[in-house]
């Protein structure tokens, strides 16, 4: 049986939907074996490999110095995993199994269970324990269960380390990962590229994406107004939006005063022709970056491009500004 434990269901719905394979009311482990039969194969590997290393937020950090000498290029930094004992299942070479996903015992200690080598970049996904209470009965038990958060290190000319886990745990993996590369603890970081208002709406721009909701600050009593569109209703275009915001500077209270903002774009896959539907957050008072869904490999590198191209436009403008001074 293919592995297809990565993907989620809705996309092994659609890709059986364009294929003409029944997937109302199945399994997918049946649809799976129908794909199969009809020389799909490939195509579910290649969805499986697209959300193995899948998170919904994604903060990338640029660190004020350059890496350490021993983890300079993807090969040192994939020898210091090994030789560090960071890769348990390695025990002889790496060649064989350098884009492989296991499971290791679990622990409260983070532990690697899937690696990847394309490229520039290495590809992390790490797991370790988080706990809950649950009842059985009148006695309540504390259990646990595995905690996923993907990490992506960029090499070359550019370093930078992509964070795929929530923005309330991002300190510890930041912490472990620069214990694990040799950086030191003081050593700061930054944001890249920093969410304002206006970065905000250039990477809308480059993504073609629309505006679903937005959360505006208003400096009076009420605070703060949302305004949620209907389904497919771009609220940067929207007649209804326009003639609402000019009612309100009417007042003299201003609308341009954006908290955070809802956007959708539709990306289709080249490989597979599914359509995926994607929609984030940024929210721009905290920096942080946020899809609602699960998203594939793909659409993370689209949006991970348009993020690079709007550092780029900022720092250029403040070199600008800079140079007028």
């Amino acid at each position: 049986m293919v592995e297809h434990g990565n993907i989620p269901k809705k996309y092994i719905n659609q890709l059986a939907k364009l294929n003409k394979i029944k997937f109302r009311s199945r399994e997918s482990k049946e649809i799976i074996e129908d794909l199969i039969k009809i020389n799909k194969k490939e195509q579910v590997i290649y969805l499986n490999e697209q959300f193995k290393f899948k998170g919904r937020n994604i903060t990338l950090l640029e660190i004020e110095s350059n890496f350490p000498e021993k983890c300079k290029t993807p090969e040192k930094f994939i020898n210091i995993l090994q030789r560090e004992g960071n890769l348990p299942v390695f025990n002889k070479s790496i060649s064989t199994e350098l884009n492989s996903e296991w499971r290791p015992e679990l622990s409260d200690e983070f532990k690697i269970c899937a690696l990847k080598h394309e490229g520039s970049s290495v590809y992390l996904k790490l797991v370790h324990k988080k706990y809950t209470t649950k009842y059985i009965d009148y006695d309540k038990i504390l259990t646990y269960y595995p905690s996923f958060a993907s990490i992506v290190v960029h090499f070359g000319s550019e370093e930078k380390i992509q964070f795929r886990c929530s923005n309330t745990d991002l300190k510890k993996y930041i912490e472990h990962m620069y214990k694990i590369m040799g950086i030191t603890q003081e050593t700061k970081f930054y944001t890249v590229p920093k969410l304002t208002k206006e970065n905000a709406k250039r990477l809308c721009d480059l993504l073609s994406a629309g505006v679903a909701s937005t959360h505006i600050a208003v400096p009076s009593t009420v605070g703060s107004i949302r305004f949620n569109g209907k389904k497919g209703i771009n609220l940067t275009e929207d007649s209804t939006m326009s003639t609402i915001k000019d009612a309100i500077e009417k007042t003299g209270l201003p609308t341009d005063q954006t908290m955070d903002e809802t956007c959708f774009f539709r990306f289709e896959d080249p490989t597979t022709s599914i359509v995926v539907e994607a929609t984030f957050e940024v929210n721009i008072q905290k920096g942080v970056f946020k899809f609602t869904t699960d998203v594939p490999e793909v659409v993370i590198d689209h949006v991970l491009d348009a993020l690079i191209r709007v550092n780029i436009t900022e720092k250029a403008l403040t070199q600008s500004a800079a140079t007028k001074e």
